[in-house]
């Protein structure tokens, strides 16, 4: 039944209309999250430290999930882990805004580090399962999918986004905006679970050609320096656009005494550009090649990232932002889509080793770059973050020259 379903385009098509919907939804309700912080770190009466360790809830969360994500992906299926995974995002965005609405046995900002947890521990779920599913796609139909993936998650951070400065700007409370959120998330999430199964019977059809050594416990792992190199690219560039996530829309109303809604378009802004080159990054890739994509991509990023630290006008802080964006579109996907071409093994291994990289610094960079900011100031801690784009720059080459033919035909096929 599954390989008449594979066989043909629609199985493939509805597989991909599934995770890219499911990712959409994502970056709605992470958008939700971020177009409130200002609020909520005001409204809790958060000092930049404290805010960091709230981020740090979200990284937390996902340390044991990035653990057993691959062997419960391996044994219970990207169907199941992906069900598993919404539900616990949906139940922590929720958490994460209850302290701003209702009085709480713990402090409101335990409390929000706790809803980020458990979204944080769900995503990890989402997000493995989805991308294993789409390096299954990618690698059948010898186009790149990943980047797309990647673009409909910015989608939604954008749509959300928008939203997001749409309800600052009617002064909509941020739980009735979050309730709101989650209520039409929720049912973009049932309808993406109607396609599931498909997805799930795309990834059993991968594992069939497996040798039976893959079915222990914990799947098989094969580093080479290319895939080392990715992992750096991936921690660098997670950690250039979880800077914006966690503390673009909090700098701006620290430097700047930006208005809430301003402080929202702009990461608006930010997730917009994601989304545009992550859309176009098929023709980037085709066009230039990865080597190119990646050092253009971590030029741009700096760029923008001095921009935005040197010049405090509206409108160099929004030309900052959509190099920014730029920049930090394309390094994650086109990393991960070369681990998943790379080497041979189980390749939600690979994907939990990229992933736990792109974690690494989510874990690592919210209260390090809060620390820094307390101290210094948040300009500093992106000077840092300026600072570690020039690894990318230098690793690129490293990286493209170690990946295998499969990965260049995938990427590179015109």
């Amino acid at each position: 039944m599954f390989r008449k379903a594979a066989k043909g385009a629609f199985g493939v098509f509805g597989a991909r209309e599934a995770l890219f919907a499911a990712f959409f939804a994502g970056g709605f309700l992470m958008a939700t999250w971020i177009t409130r912080t200002p609020a909520i770190r005001e409204g809790l009466g958060l000092s930049i430290a404290e805010m960091g360790l709230v981020f740090l809830g979200l990284s937390l969360g996902s340390i044991p999930s990035l653990i057993f994500a691959p062997v419960l992906i391996h044994r219970a299926g990207a169907r199941m882990m992906t069900l598993l995974g919404e539900g616990l995002v949906l139940l922590g965005v929720l958490l994460a805004a209850l302290p701003l609405a209702l009085p709480m046995p713990l402090p409101g900002g335990v409390v929000a580090a706790i809803g980020l947890g458990l979204v944080g521990f769900g995503f990890v779920f989402l997000d493995i399962a989805m991308n294993v599913a789409a390096g299954v796609i990618e690698a059948r139909r010898g186009k790149p999918v990943l980047t797309t993936l990647h673009a409909c998650f910015s989608l939604g951070e954008a749509v959300g986004s928008f939203f997001g400065f749409g309800c600052v700007y009617l002064a909509v409370s941020p739980m009735t905006h979050f309730l709101i959120a989650i209520g039409l998330m929720a049912l973009l999430f049932l309808l993406s679970a109607t396609r599931l199964s498909e997805v799930e019977a795309l990834v059993r059809a991968s594992g069939e050609k497996k040798t039976k050594k893959d079915d222990a416990l914990r799947p098989k792992l094969r580093l080479n320096g290319g895939l080392i190199a990715a992992v750096i690219v991936v921690f660098v560039v997670a950690l250039c656009e979880g800077t914006a996530n966690d503390w673009l829309p909090i700098l701006l109303r620290e430097s700047m005494n930006a208005s809430t809604s301003f402080a929202a378009l702009a990461f608006a802004v930010f997730a917009s550009g994601l989304a545009a080159v992550r859309f176009s990054g098929t023709f980037w890739l085709t066009r230039f090649g990865r080597r190119r994509v990646l050092m253009g991509s971590a030029i741009l990023a700096l760029i923008g990232l001095l921009i935005i630290i040197f010049f405090k006008a509206p409108l160099f802080v929004m030309l900052g932002v959509v190099f920014w964006a730029a920049g930090a579109a394309l390094g994650f996907p086109v990393a991960l889509s070369a681990g998943a071409a790379m080497g041979e093994g189980d390749p939600a291994a690979r994907m939990s080793l990229l992933s736990s990289a792109g974690y690494g610094a989510f874990l690592a960079g919210p209260p390090t770059l809060g620390f820094i900011g307390e101290e210094m100031g948040l300009a500093a801690s992106f000077g840092l973050v300026a600072l570690l784009m020039l690894l990318p720059v230098v690793l690129a080459k490293r990286m493209t020259a170690a990946q295998g033919e499969v990965a260049q035909k995938v990427l590179e096929r015109k």
